[in-house]
């Protein structure tokens, strides 16, 4: 046998980055399995969209980290992280989990790592560095020891999580969870929400770390406290809110087209997987939906997904997106026949109004859209004897890539 290996790795943060409020209607009690069983926890994660694609063992490993996660969560730890390569080592905060399955590979470390952060955002307090220890007999590694860095000590993350809970909680009022009949619903009022909440933290990207500058606005409790993150916490904040509602979200890492880390997510809405991009579809005051429930084909116009996503398939279902389930999908470029969409729409009481149109329609409409008094004029023929008016709208906002346009009141 060989002498303990040890191997520090730092995650981007660009890409990647409990308490029992996580966890409405689970007591610590409400098990009847021996406390040092990590299986007690399984209706918690066994859903989980990344443990669900692990093979045995690294569900083994999953589900210990995760109890200790969940157990020690009030608990400050410090762990040693070394690296065996650098011959260095620093104290942090964080948990020591030891593994009764070891890890073999340093891909199978990553795996539990990207598997454990990937499926929950309430653990906003992980960092994106993470270690493994071990030892190496016969040529074969066996690395059983997982140390977790944590970004907060117990008491703030006790503050931390209580606030994250109570923005969760105002943000899901009267939203439809846990009714399949109506996820297309209730994923439309947290897209709209967490846009209404959060804005893009500008600041972070001329930081040469920005995550050691601006820790949590890669996470749910920036977007949702604090009210600011990059796409990160946007894509983090989405799914804590799409589980909150009982609907399966994922997340999705890749390129934007200037070849800059991004990330988005991946949701199952009415048996169907789509690609749904919050950051993008936020931009200050203005809403857009192109980017909500998209086809492979379709988000591949503007992103690149990176090759290691787990269980992030091809998606081609269009039933659930925004414009073809609302109507606000055109084939048209005929003006009376836009007017009376934006006239419908109206009539709704919108304030924003965002359609799409084929490409082969898609220029004349937005010639139409610019002319502010011709359509006014054909709206208002639309409304003629409703006793309303089409509102002065003074900004509208053009996506060519996906021929969508959002007039604004």
């Amino acid at each position: 046998m060989k002498k303990l290996l040890a191997a520090l790795l730092a995650v981007c943060c660009l890409l990647l980055s409990g308490c029992s409020l996580f966890f409405p209607g689970l007591e610590e009690s409400s098990s009847s399995a021996p406390a040092e069983d990590p299986a007690r926890y399984a209706s918690e994660y066994s859903g989980g969209w990344n443990y669900q694609r692990l093979d045995d063992r690294l569900q083994t490993g999953y589900a210990e980290v995760y109890a200790a996660l969940r157990d020690r969560f009030g608990t400050d730890e410090q762990v040693t992280i070394s690296d065996s390569a650098q011959g260095t080592s620093q104290e942090y905060l964080g948990l020591r989990v030891e593994l009764s399955e070891p890890l073999h590979t340093q891909e199978e470390a990553e795996r539990l790592y990207t598997a454990v952060t990937g499926d929950n955002p309430q653990f906003f307090y992980i960092g994106n560095t993470y270690s493994y220890e071990g030892y190496r007999t016969g040529g074969v590694d066996y690395y059983d020891v997982f140390c977790l860095v944590f970004t907060m000590d117990a008491q703030e993350r006790g503050q931390a999580a209580v606030q994250l809970e109570e923005a969760v909680a105002s943000l899901m009022e009267g939203v439809p969870a846990g009714d399949p009949q109506q996820e297309f619903q209730a994923e439309l009022l947290l897209y709209d929400r967490l846009a209404e909440r959060c804005t893009y933290e500008t600041r972070a990207a001329g930081e040469a770390d920005p995550a050691a500058s601006y820790p949590a606005a890669f996470t749910a409790y920036g977007a949702l406290v604090e009210g600011r993150a990059v796409c990160e916490g946007y894509a983090r904040a989405m799914q804590l809110l799409l589980h909150r509602a009982g609907i399966a979200c994922t997340l999705v890492t890749g390129t934007d087209e200037k070849q800059v880390s991004h990330m988005w997510n991946l949701v199952t809405v009415e048996g169907k997987n789509y690609h749904l991009d919050p950051t993008w579809g936020d931009s200050g005051d203005r809403l857009s939906h192109a980017y909500f429930n998209l086809t492979t084909e379709e988000i591949l116009r503007t992103h690149t997904i990176d090759a290691g996503n787990l269980g992030v398939d091809t998606c081609t279902a269009v039933d659930a997106n925004y414009y073809v389930r609302l109507g606000l999908d055109l084939d048209t470029a005929r003006r009376d026949e836009i007017a009376a969409v934006i006239a419908r729409e109206i009539e709704k009481g919108s304030t924003a109004i965002d359609l799409r149109f084929s490409f082969s329609t898609f220029a004349s409409a937005r010639l139409f859209v610019n002319n502010h008094d011709l359509l006014t004029q054909k709206v208002n023929e639309q409304l003629a004897g409703t006793g309303l008016s089409m509102w002065d709208y003074k900004d509208y906002w053009v996506n060519e890539s996906y021929g969508t346009i959002a007039i604004y009141q």
